[in-house]
């Protein structure tokens, strides 16, 4: 499986020309942090990236056994757990990236107008997830037995790298993008 790159890594100059100038180490200090939707948006991020590091971590841990260690009565169980683990990230992720679609996105077009060109590469970068979360989805309904064989672990240590990677370049683009406005016109 090829890596997915979100369209907004790294963002282009001119959608960087466009952001408020607020740099992410002042973002905390920032009067308006603990009332702005930053600080929640922040924690968010945070959740969901922990969600995805815990299902990439437990992939690795799977593909690291022996094959006799696979088939232990733990490490099959484990299966069933990671299985839930994944479509409640899947879940998330859907949830979280659905309201920015269709509430976030729309409000800061209004209110930001020179950000337009930055949201149009973050809704860009939620059709590549979406390409990737439906993919996680089919795979997700035989996980467990899936997940016994080699072949299909490496795919989905793979998938799972993937995920991390394009969550975590996606959403520090999006903070870059979103939490000044917020900090700065709460």
């Amino acid at each position: 499986m090829s890596y997915i790159q979100p369209p907004s890594c790294p963002l282009p100059e001119y959608v960087r020309q466009a952001l408020f100038p607020l740099p992410r180490a002042q973002w905390r200090d920032h009067d308006n942090f603990l009332t702005s939707d930053a600080r929640a948006l922040l924690r968010n991020h945070d959740g969901l990236k922990q969600q995805a590091r815990q299902y990439h971590g437990a992939i690795r841990y799977l593909t690291n056994l022996s094959d006799q260690d696979r088939s232990h009565e733990d490490n099959l169980s484990l299966l069933t757990t990671l299985q839930q683990h994944l479509q409640s990230l899947l879940r998330n992720l859907h949830s979280h990236h659905g309201f920015e679609d269709s509430s976030v996105f729309p409000a800061v077009r209004l209110q930001h107008p020179r950000l337009n060109p930055a949201i149009e590469l973050m809704e860009q970068d939620h059709a590549a997830l979406d390409q990737l979360l439906a993919m996680l989805q089919t795979r997700s309904q035989d996980l467990p037995a899936a997940l016994r064989l080699p072949q299909n672990l490496e795919r989905a240590l793979a998938e799972a790298d993937n995920l991390e990677r394009l969550l975590h370049g996606h959403m520090q683009n999006e903070e870059e993008i979103l939490v000044p406005a917020y900090l700065i016109y709460r």
